[in-house]
């Protein structure tokens, strides 16, 4: 008697194994189950990130003074695509470029594209620290749009966290503090981009993988920033040469990039959401101490109470939500 085999199911056979490690689901259930969470290893990995993170703007803001923002954009975002693709096709195949939400990928990877091209260009006219607070202002916005958009809850804290905030931001560009306006509002696109950029990440994270989430951005970001390549003589200009020094700092934009996500990742496998969400305001202490040493701006007074009230709101905002959003789920 010959047995028949059972009918393979979607996504079944050789890479069924592969699809499942790649689902959002997958992911969740994977939250390091061995070891349980480890605050300090959680902490150590998130530091790195959020220095990675700000070096690369660092790098960013250097770079687009001498070689204009559009070319740096399309380095970042091409050397990031290539070593995803190098890298991970070989073992994923087409579960890395594999999405069931094409329009969706492509406006976040809009999002990310413009975010890439404003941030910079605020970098070039604004000191590092007082764009990345007045860019902080963007998880305000997602606490609150998050409501109405993803329907998720949004309690007191959110709020009141999003009022302090914007009260934080204010001291940062107040009249006084003489910051380029133009730079103001080039960081204030900057935070409408980051605001769609996560919006629409955490509603993808529902259906899709994150490697081609962040592969597919990616791309778009390649295309967006060639389709604007016409408009680096007018953005920055263009470069009469490059010396071996810019070569190499133009080539870590992507190797950066790809890092500074790993270990964002890892963060996330040491410890839930709940622990990390409250630390990430403190990539603000980064940003000063990269435009201080890198760049010799240091922020005033007032600008230092600014970017501490938008931490410290953000963090009590995060930390003070977090029980009440608990009884709503238990009542519920």
């Amino acid at each position: 008697m010959v047995r028949r085999r059972p009918p393979r199911t979607a996504g079944g056979g050789r890479h069924a194994f592969r699809d499942r490690r790649l689902s959002p689901q997958a992911d969740g259930r994977r939250l390091n189950p061995l070891h349980g969470e480890r605050p300090l290893r959680a902490l150590a990995y998130l530091t790195a990130a959020q220095v990675c993170f700000v070096l690369l703007d660092a790098t960013g803001k250097h770079l687009a003074g001498q070689i204009g923002i559009p070319l740096v954009s399309l380095v970042r975002h091409a050397g990031h695509a290539l070593l995803m693709f190098v890298f991970l096709a070989p073992t994923l195949g087409a579960a890395l470029w594999r999405t069931r939400r094409p329009g969706i990928q492509l406006l976040r990877g809009l999002s990310l594209a413009g975010f890439t091209l404003f941030f910079f260009t605020a970098l070039g006219r604004l000191p590092q620290a007082d764009a990345t607070a007045i860019n902080f202002i963007a998880p305000f916005a997602v606490m609150l749009l998050a409501g109405p958009l993803l329907g998720e809850r949004v309690g007191w804290p959110r709020w009141a966290g999003a009022a302090l905030g914007f009260l934080g931001m204010l001291l940062v560009v107040r009249p006084d503090a003489n910051l380029d306006p133009i730079g103001v509002v080039f960081v204030l696109l900057t935070v409408v981009c980051n605001v769609a950029f996560q919006l629409l990440t955490r509603s993808l994270a529902i259906t899709e993988n994150s490697l081609a989430t962040i592969f597919l951005s990616s791309v778009v970001g390649v295309a967006v920033s060639a389709a604007v390549l016409p408009l680096q003589g007018s953005w920055g200009g263009w470069p009469e040469s490059l010396d071996a020094r810019q070569i190499a700092l133009l080539a870590s934009l992507g190797a950066t990039g790809i890092v500074s996500q790993w270990f964002w990742i890892r963060a996330y496998y040491w410890a839930g959401a709940s622990f990390i969400a409250p630390l990430v305001f403190l990539q603000i202490f980064w940003a000063t101490l990269a435009g201080w040493g890198f760049f010799g701006q240091l922020p005033s007074a007032l600008s230092f109470a600014g970017m501490a009230v938008i931490g410290a709101a953000g963090a009590a905002a995060m930390l003070l939500d977090r029980p009440i959003r608990r009884a709503a789920a238990t009542s519920g």
